[in-house]
C-alpha cells in the first residue's frame, strides 16, 4: 500500500524514528532536523530531498513548540529575549532561503561544521573541568551582548532557512555563553526562538518553491501529531528526571552529531 508516494512500512518506520527523536530532542532546545532529514531521505526514497526540507521544518516546529510549552510551565522561557532574537533570526531565514538557490553550499557547510565542532568542544571542556553552571538568567544585558546575540541569531535563522533544522545547535550555546543563562532556561528560550523561525521558513519555502516541487501535506498531517505528542511527553519527563549536567552532556553530543552529519553531507553528497 502506498500513501502519498510512500510505502506503508516505510511510513511506520519513519513514524517510530521521528517519535524517538522528538522525545529526546525536545529536552535539548533542538528541533531535530539534523536527524529528521536523513531519516526521511533514507526511507522516503520516492520523495526528492528538496521536498524533505519543509517536512523536516514542520517536525522541528512541532518539537520546539512542545518544548516551549513544557519549559514555560516551569518558568524556563525568557519570552522577551526569545522574541528579540527571533526578530533578528527572521532576517537570517530570508537569507537562508535565498542562499540555497544562489550560493555554493559546500563552503557554508564546511564553515558551519567547523563552528559546531568548536562550540561542542568548548561545552565538553567546560563539562570536563566542572565549570560552574550559570545559576541565574539575567533580565538585563549590555548593548554589546545584545548586538552579538542578534548577530548569531541571524546565523541561526540562516541555518533554519537553508537546511531545514531548528537552529538550536547555535542558539542554545549563544544564550548560555553570550547572555549567561543557566542551561535549562537557555534551552526553553531557544525552543521559543525555533518555534518562531521554523514556520517562517516553511512559509518562505512555499512562496519560493520551484514549479513541480510538492509539499507533502498528507505526510505532515500523519506524522506531525506523533511528533507533537512524543515531544510533550519527552520534555515533561526530562524536566522531571534529567539533571542539568546530564542534559548539557547530551546536548553537546547532539552538536557533535550535527557536525558529523554536515561533514558527511559535505564529503559524500
Amino acid at each position: 500500500m502506498v500513501f502519498d508516494g510512500v510505502e506503508t512500512i516505510s511510513l511506520i518506520v519513519v513514524a517510530i524514528l521521528v517519535a524517538v527523536v522528538a522525545f529526546f530532542y525536545s529536552n535539548l532546545g533542538l528541533g531535530g532536523g539534523q536527524l529528521y532529514v536523513p531519516i526521511m531521505i533514507l526511507f522516503f526514497v520516492r520523495i526528492e530531498p528538496k521536498e524533505i526540507v519543509p517536512l523536516s521544518l514542520m517536525f522541528a516546529f512541532v518539537t520546539m513548540l512542545s518544548s516551549t510549552y513544557t519549559h514555560s510551565k516551569k518558568h524556563l522561557v525568557d519570552f522577551r529575549l526569545g522574541l528579540l532574537l527571533a526578530a533578528a533570526g527572521l532576517i537570517g531565514v530570508a537569507g537562508g532561503v535565498l542562499f540555497t538557490s544562489t550560493v555554493d553550499e559546500r563552503v557554508f557547510k564546511a564553515g558551519f561544521a567547523t563552528l559546531l565542532v568548536i562550540v561542542a568542544t568548548k561545552m565538553m571542556f567546560d563539562i570536563y573541568k566542572a565549570k560552574k553552571e550559570n545559576d541565574a538568567s539575567p533580565t538585563d544585558f549590555s548593548t554589546r551582548r545584545g548586538i552579538a546575540g542578534m548577530g548569531v541569531s541571524i546565523l541561526t535563522g540562516f541555518l533554519v532557512g537553508s537546511f531545514g533544522i531548528g537552529g538550536g545547535v547555535v542558539s542554545v550555546p549563544l544564550i548560555i555563553y553570550v547572555f549567561r543563562f543557566e542551561t535549562r532556561k537557555a534551552i526553553g528560550t531557544s525552543a521559543l526562538l525555533g518555534s518562531i523561525l521554523t514556520p517562517a521558513a516553511i512559509l518562505a519555502y512555499v512562496l519560493t518553491a520551484e514549479e513541480g516541487v510538492v509539499f507533502h501535506y498528507q505526510l505532515a498531517l500523519v506524522l506531525a501529531p506523533i511528533v507533537l505528542v512524543m515531544a510533550i511527553i519527552g520534555s515533561t519527563w526530562g524536566l522531571q528526571k534529567l539533571k542539568t549536567p546530564v542534559v548539557k552532556t547530551i546536548f553537546t553530543c547532539g552538536v557533535y552529531l550535527a557536525a558529523s552529519a554536515m561533514i558527511y553531507s559535505l564529503l559524500f553528497q
